[in-house]
């Protein structure tokens, strides 16, 4: 029977045995939480939560169409007890999610699935699919070595921290300073200027062509070895960074005129 007791006041205690826990003061009550509010048992008060956990919580805390669903909790509940490897193994849970995915979330342009757990590891399996894509064309091509590896990128994104993504990311150094990264070639952001006017759209077309201007000499100057542009159509950490519809509609073209494939980072976006 479950019976492990530990009282908020001493959860920052228990885990500081252990764990580095320097996050937030305050211990989360799951139960209490409500909607945008998190509930606070240390201190006992409640706040409006700004975090959301990293953006990762759309919904609120305790929304009640799944709270007050007993099926679709025991539902969820069995899943995260048994925890399968979806990508052998099959249950009817794993289906009434993809086909409810489906209805909601997969347009009919873009009908293929992965998932993955993590946001970083999704960009990871995004580049991988890409570089495996134009290394393959390159020998079709008639090359007789491995060649295009390369990520093009922007300045202040943020792809993640792990592997691939810590040569992309380029925001607060100290999130990739000390680690193994990979010289591949960086451009400038042409982010809109708020609130947008034809006072500052001049500036914006301007700089709009200097990065275009940016990624036409990286491949030219780099031949066949640039194997993605990625970008996040908002940069989030970056600084609330927005492009134009029309800055998007380039870089489809030049993706395609360079033969690379075009990855959007929707993960914060």
């Amino acid at each position: 029977m479950y019976d492990l007791q530990i009282s908020p006041e001493n959860v920052q205690a228990t885990l500081e045995k252990h764990l580095l826990a320097d996050g937030f003061d305050l211990t989360f009550d799951m139960e209490k939480s409500k909607g945008v509010y998190i509930y606070d048992a240390k201190n006992k008060r409640t706040l409006l939560d700004l975090f959301t956990c990293f953006a990762s919580v759309p919904l609120g805390y305790n929304h009640p169409k799944m709270l007050n669903d007993e099926e679709f909790k025991k539902s969820l509940m069995l899943a995260a007890l048994t925890n399968p490897s979806n990508s052998d193994i099959y249950t009817t849970q794993y289906a009434q999610f993809v086909e409810t995915f489906e209805r909601v979330g997969i347009p009919e342009y873009l009908p293929h699935a992965f998932f993955i757990s993590g946001g970083t590891l999704a960009i990871e399996n995004a580049l991988k699919v890409a570089m495996d894509w134009k290394v393959q064309k390159n020998f079709a091509k008639g090359y007789k070595e491995e060649r295009g590896f390369k990520v093009l990128h922007f300045e202040h994104a943020f792809h993640g921290r792990s592997g691939y993504t810590l040569s992309l990311t380029n925001t607060l150094p100290v999130k990739t300073k000390w680690y193994a990264k990979f010289d591949w070639p960086r451009v400038s952001f042409p982010a809109v200027a708020f609130p947008y006017s034809d006072d500052n759209n001049a500036d914006l077309l301007q700089r709009e062509a200097e990065s275009v201007a940016q990624i036409r000499k990286a491949f030219e100057e780099d031949k066949d070895n640039i194997c993605a542009i990625i970008v996040e159509p908002v940069q989030a950490e970056g600084g609330d960074n927005h492009m134009r519809k029309e800055f998007a509609e380039q870089l489809r073209q030049l993706a395609d005129e360079y033969e690379a494939l075009l990855i959007y980072d929707e993960v914060q976006t």
